[in-house]
């Protein structure tokens, strides 16, 4: 039998914004922009990303975008905030690496690779045009050191070295980044190599840029690199080369978390970028932008519109139980049920709003079934209308009792049972 309890919300208003071989080689690079040679089938484990296909700007007073395309995200409660050609087919850049990085993760949580271990750099890895970390063929560099010289300094050489170490081939990695975006969901993007330099038949688009991204950031690396703004890269001969961040918001945005600049002359200047103030966390994708400060300057914007204008309001909480149900045909006599996930419900400030909350929860559920099982759901209505369903779950898997402990459990309550 199930009971049902309605709920009304309470909400808590929150205040939100809240080289060479003898010496050092300092190199500063442009996204894909050509520098000087050097002469001294998966699944995915990124958790599942849902970004609703909103294709009109339904929120006043957004800020006015001169780039091809723009999208803007708040990813506690997903909702978009701001869509301007968000779904065109279009050139990316190095924002590209946003899906290098997503196949170099997952292999990292299969365990396919670990950060110390070292990478040979092909002939192929070390010629690479656009930005680099210069590295040398032959020589051999820790994943840990390419994955940051990438995440840093949009480095193409240690892509293609990543690539081929992983999955045998730039060819076989590209098979993976293009998996890894489907299993996103992410349905207008293509990619033919793993750097984002310019070749026929690769593009993405803003609303699926935004969806990466936010995979990414989901993966338990994510902040190991991104708020480094220079450091030296030293090279197993010993040469030094020093790199910059190509995202200038990391210093210039606070609350900025990380993100992915691209530019090549058929892209524009390209910035996919993360921040957090309070309890809004947007993700803002420019491509497209005319300059390279057209590019920081209308993503910050769209930051701000997101962080000075809306609130949210974290309606279910998933680490507080929701319920403590009995347990059938299990060892243990009860279990804690909690909601599958949080929920925030996003307003702009000082708007209206009437928020129930219902939970249909049962008093008994039966084993076996495990951590992924939904066992019974939470919905939230806004003027009676259902705007979201949160499935309720366990935190342990419970397995079925096995006879002899089903009968033991039997002895064991017939012994404590009162006279």
């Amino acid at each position: 039998m199930k009971t049902k309890q309605i709920l009304m919300a309470t909400f808590l208003t929150t205040a939100i914004c809240a080289g060479g071989a003898y010496g050092t080689l300092t190199t500063k690079t442009t996204d894909n922009a050509v520098v000087p040679s050097k002469t001294v089938t998966i699944t995915s484990h990124a958790p599942k990303v849902t970004v609703a296909n909103e294709t009109t700007n339904t929120y006043p007073n957004a800020p006015t975008i001169t780039s091809k395309a723009a999208f803007l995200l708040e990813t506690n409660s997903g909702k978009v905030l701001f869509a301007q050609n968000a779904d065109a087919h279009l050139p990316v850049a190095s924002m590209t690496k946003i899906a290098t990085l997503g196949v170099i993760y997952d292999a990292l949580a299969k365990n396919e690779i670990k950060m110390d271990d070292l990478v040979m750099v092909s002939e192929r890895a070390s010629s690479m045009g656009g930005s680099q970390a210069f590295l040398d063929a032959g020589s051999e560099y820790s994943v840990h050191d390419l994955i940051q010289s990438i995440v840093v300094a949009s480095a193409n050489d240690s892509c293609v070295a990543l690539a081929e170490h992983i999955a045998g081939s730039v060819e076989s990695f590209v098979e993976r980044m293009n998996e890894f975006a489907k299993n996103l969901g992410c349905q207008n993007t293509n990619f033919v190599n793993c750097t984002g330099l310019p070749t026929p038949g690769a593009y993405s688009c803003a609303r699926d840029m935004a969806t990466m991204y936010l995979a990414i950031m989901r993966s338990p690396h994510y902040g190991d690199f991104n708020q480094i703004w220079m450091y030296d890269l030293t090279h197993p001969s010993g040469r030094v080369t020093g790199l910059t961040n190509t995202n200038k918001l990391i210093r210039r945005y606070s609350g900025c978390l990380g993100g992915k600049t691209g530019f090549t002359n058929e892209a524009g200047h390209c910035i996919t970028v993360a921040a957090k103030r309070g309890d809004i966390a947007p993700i803002a994708v420019i491509i497209g932008a005319p300059n390279s400060q057209t590019r920081f300057n209308e993503s910050s914007n769209l930051l701000d519109y997101a962080c000075q204008n809306f609130e949210n309001q974290l309606l279910v909480d998933c680490t507080q139980p929701l319920k403590t149900v009995t347990l059938k045909n299990a060892v243990a006599e009860t279990i804690d049920l909690y909601p599958a996930h949080n929920y925030y419900h996003l307003t702009m400030k000082g708007g209206d709003t009437n928020i129930a909350i219902a939970t249909e929860i049962p008093d008994t559920v039966t084993a076996p079934f495990d951590t992924t099982t939904d066992l019974g759901k939470i919905m939230v209505t806004d003027n009676g209308k259902v705007i979201a369903e949160i499935p309720v779950q366990t935190k342990a898997a419970v397995p079925r009792a096995s006879y002899w402990q089903t009968v033991q459990k039997v002895v064991r309550k017939a012994n404590f049972a009162p006279n």
